[in-house]
């Protein structure tokens, strides 16, 4: 069972495609497998039995990568969705705009490290739940009141 205790727990799900998906992610980064395994603090052998689903990847290696190759956790475990977590430029670009918008409306004064993880926010409800960016901006916001 994993539990936010034992971060050291593996994801019960079909390997099937994993150790594939690894591999496509390292080479579209264009890393050896030592450098891979570096990336997300696990050994060189380690990293290549991940590779040859040889060993389950546990959950915390699943999120360490999906943060530093900016990778969906869906489309790394299941192969489903977009690899990316926001595959269309034009939605970040929408909702950066919405976020911008919906801040200066509402003279929202956030400094701007806490603007870019609203707009990742925006960007990832955005595509997941299919609302527009000025929905999930004013939905956003409107928390904070």
């Amino acid at each position: 069972m994993c539990t936010f205790s034992n971060l050291r727990c593996t994801l019960s799900t079909d390997l099937s495609g994993i150790g594939l998906r690894l591999r496509q992610i390292r080479k579209i980064n264009d890393l050896t497998q030592p450098v891979m395994a570096a990336s997300i603090d696990v050994s060189d052998r380690t990293y290549k039995y991940y590779e040859q689903e040889k060993r389950e990847l546990p959950a915390l290696a699943a999120v360490k990568i999906s943060e530093a190759f900016n990778i969906t956790l869906e489309w790394l475990l299941t192969g489903k969705g977009g690899i990316h977590k926001t595959d269309d430029p034009e939605l970040s670009e929408q909702c950066s705009m919405a976020v911008l918008s919906e801040a200066q409306a509402r003279q929202a004064e956030l400094p701007i490290g806490k603007l870019a993880k609203v707009i990742g926010f925006v960007a990832a409800q955005a595509a997941q739940t299919g609302e527009t960016p000025e929905t999930v901006a004013k939905k956003y916001f409107d928390t904070l009141e």
